[in-house]
């Protein structure tokens, strides 16, 4: 068993099962999560349960997050009963939450204050590979938490890859959500088109599939989802969405032109708006299906 004492704060699909593989690769693990039934069971797989982020705090040298919106990290490490109020000096914040790297500095120079660090460590590879322990981990912070980290994120990780100073993680990861969502938007758009254009969607997925406008959206999104109708919720348009629309704060902070960004959080704000928000980022295709009049279903 490590010597190095572990906190998480945040157990919903992706952080449920990498406090799990933290648990597993043997560093002793304390929790916390606003819904306690999940806290209670990780308890019976051996963690310590904890009331409050201060008392996850106080007890690991490693406190990870794992939260869905940047005001949930501020809250958690700030705001009242706040890791903050439980951090010792020495301990090391790593923050998977996908957020804002201005978000990333605040809670950095608010911990250093105590004599803390924080790293910011996106992570991709979905709920699979977390429970894999597959994810790729983004990084960013100084190379001696990092480095002071390294083990754990081992544990959830098979690609870590440090990025620069705190906030590099958060840049990495938002361009990889941009990407993730322009080509999305883009296969659906293509793959209504030739639906509504007289063309089978299951014979015009698989032809594209061995061609050269294939890619992981295709893959992901139209066999197992679009195609089958089904739109339950791996990984929700609400927060792609959030993702799309802080990438695009770093452009307008950044002074660089996002034409496509811009339009693809439109795209998927409407998604959101009508009504698909809690849905899978699939979902994004039925605002438009409805406006063509034709759904891209297996026949």
């Amino acid at each position: 068993m490590s010597a190095t004492r572990a906190g998480f704060i945040g157990l919903g699909k992706m952080g449920r099962p990498m406090a799990l593989n933290i648990h597993k690769a043997g560093f002793p693990l304390t929790v916390a999560n606003r819904s306690q039934a999940v806290v209670a069971d990780l308890a019976s797989h051996g963690a310590t349960a904890a009331a409050t982020p201060a008392e996850v705090a106080a007890h690991a040298d490693l406190i990870c997050l794992c939260l869905p919106m940047p005001a949930h990290v501020e809250e958690v490490v700030l705001g009242p009963n706040g890791v903050i109020e439980g951090i010792r000096p020495g301990a090391i914040v790593v923050d998977f939450s996908t957020i804002g790297p201005s978000t990333c500095r605040l809670v950095a120079e608010r911990l250093k204050a105590k004599g803390a660090q924080y790293i910011d460590a996106p992570v991709s590879g979905g709920t699979t590979g977390a429970v894999a322990g597959t994810l790729t981990v983004m990084v960013g912070g100084d190379q001696d938490a990092y480095d002071r980290a390294l083990p754990l994120l081992q544990s959830v990780g098979r690609k870590i890859v440090h990025a620069g100073p705190v906030g590099a993680g958060a840049v990495v990861k938002l361009m990889n959500q941009l990407l993730v969502a322009i080509n999305l938007a883009g296969a659906a758009e293509a793959m209504v088109l030739g639906t509504k254009a007289g063309v089978d969607p299951t014979l015009l997925y698989e032809t594209i599939a061995s061609a050269t406008g294939n890619s992981f959206q295709m893959a992901r999104n139209f066999p197992d989802l679009i195609l089958k109708g089904k739109f339950d919720p791996m990984f929700s348009v609400n927060l792609l969405h959030k993702d799309v629309a802080l990438a695009v704060d770093v452009g307008r902070e950044q002074h660089v032109r996002l034409l496509l960004s811009a339009l693809v959080q439109q795209i998927f704000a409407e998604a959101r708006d009508a009504g698909h928000g809690d849905e899978d980022i699939a979902a994004v295709i039925r605002p438009l299906e409805k406006l063509a009049g034709t759904e891209v279903r297996a026949r």
